[in-house]
């Protein structure tokens, strides 16, 4: 009985090979009112069970022009959950919503940091057994932006779309 032990954590490795998730994200950014910009992130992931993952998102973007002018880097972490529709697929739809932290570095606002949310929806299409090719439609928050006198507070709205490589370990 002693020798079967073994075998019997040989599923527990390989569900635990294929647990974590990176994510390495290229796209567009559409702030409402703004200008658009590229947006570059990292997502690293852990599967909470088949259809549920959890992640911390760090991404880059700018937030550029409107009224008064704006021209902010904005430097973003979420936590996201992401629930996936078709787990077991080769092509897989997802939704998912995060909360966050963004950092501003720029001109026309006092703001040096806000609250971020965002919602997103996309597809995953499996290239290999280890490597998945996503595209995603993302709706990110900026809450209590202050304009550069300081007495405004405003709610940037961002669209953007990306591609990303997802590798599983």
């Amino acid at each position: 009985m002693k020798s079967l032990r073994p075998l019997l954590l040989l599923p527990l490795a390989a569900v635990a090979a294929q647990a974590y998730t990176l994510e390495l994200e290229l796209g567009k950014s559409h702030p409402t009112g703004h200008q658009d910009s590229n947006v570059v992130g990292l997502t690293v992931a852990t599967q909470v069970n088949e259809s549920f993952s959890l992640g911390l998102n760090l991404n880059s973007r700018g937030l550029v022009g409107g009224t008064p002018a704006i021209d902010l880097d904005a430097r973003t972490a979420f936590a996201e959950l992401t629930y996936d529709l078709n787990a077991r697929g080769g092509i897989r739809p997802f939704v998912g919503a995060g909360v966050g932290y963004s950092w501003l570095s720029g001109t026309g606002s006092t703001s040096k940091s806000v609250l971020a949310t965002d919602v997103f929806a996309g597809v995953r299409f499996a290239l290999s057994e280890n490597l998945d090719l996503a595209f995603t439609v993302k709706n990110a928050q900026f809450i209590g932006v202050k304009d550069s006198t300081g007495a405004n507070k405003n709610t940037i709205t961002d669209w953007s779309q990306s591609v990303s490589l997802r590798l599983k370990f």
